[in-house]
């Protein structure tokens, strides 16, 4: 091979995003990918219907007294740089490239639970229509594109789900959060979700608070079971 094939080979080469080195199919390095691992959450050590830790993955308190309204939330891994990081370049600066590997990262470390459970249909976290008009996209349907290509699930219609405008959850404390979100969604199309098994995709998850109104929602629609793969799990910041 000449030199210049060499060079034009190597410089139409996929990057890594992360040390910009040669990237495998995820757009990673196997290296960063493997150094991504130290962020995997643990399902031995986490509540399995919240996915709070939780001693020896039993039901915390919290569930047993109050379940969730969803059947299981899962996160891939803590959201800490460099995932952190990624995730902001996407959702914030619009930058497609992280895509892949954020997807890669879902898929390596998929929910415990997700192999034995049926799924009917996958809808992304909407999206308000002035939050969506002002980022241009919506990251959760990027994901979701990824995911349901690789699993080979349907896909909900977007407007399956209307989500009025309200404050960032991510400025709020978590009572804020709660209130922030009561009735922030409605089905419009209640025959698209009536007696089937959804998965809700988000990016980021905190309190849960979030999905857990979406999953409300949804079962007042008709859902039959509704299960909540995020991500990342952030910690809840003390106001």
């Amino acid at each position: 091979m000449g030199m210049l094939s060499w060079w034009q080979q190597f410089a139409g080469a996929k990057r890594c995003v992360l040390c910009h080195g040669l990237a495998g199919a995820g757009g990673m390095c196997s290296r960063c990918a493997a150094d991504l691992r130290g962020l995997y959450t643990d399902a031995a050590h986490l509540c399995p219907l919240c996915a709070q830790t939780s001693t020896g993955a039993a039901v915390c308190g919290r569930c047993q007294q109050k379940p969730p309204p969803f059947e299981r939330l899962w996160a891939s891994v803590y959201y800490e740089p460099p995932v952190s990081s990624m995730i902001h370049a996407l959702k914030h600066t619009a930058d497609l490239s992280m895509v892949p590997p954020l997807a890669q990262v879902m898929m390596t470390h998929a929910p415990p639970w997700l192999e034995g459970t049926e799924i009917d249909a996958v809808l992304a976290m909407p999206l308000s229509k002035a939050r969506r008009l002002y980022r241009g996209f919506n990251q959760g349907d990027e994901l979701v594109r990824r995911l349901a290509r690789h699993y080979g699930w349907a896909v909900l219609p977007r407007d399956t789900v209307f989500r009025r405008h309200h404050a960032p959850q991510s400025t709020l404390t978590g009572e804020q959060r709660r209130k922030n979100v009561k009735n922030a969604f409605s089905v419009s199309e209640a025959v698209r979700v009536k007696n089937r098994k959804l998965l809700l995709i988000d990016d980021v998850v905190t309190t849960g608070a979030t999905l857990a109104e979406l999953a409300r929602t949804l079962k007042r629609a008709g859902a039959a079971d509704v299960f909540c793969w995020a991500l990342a799990r952030s910690q809840m910041k003390k106001f």
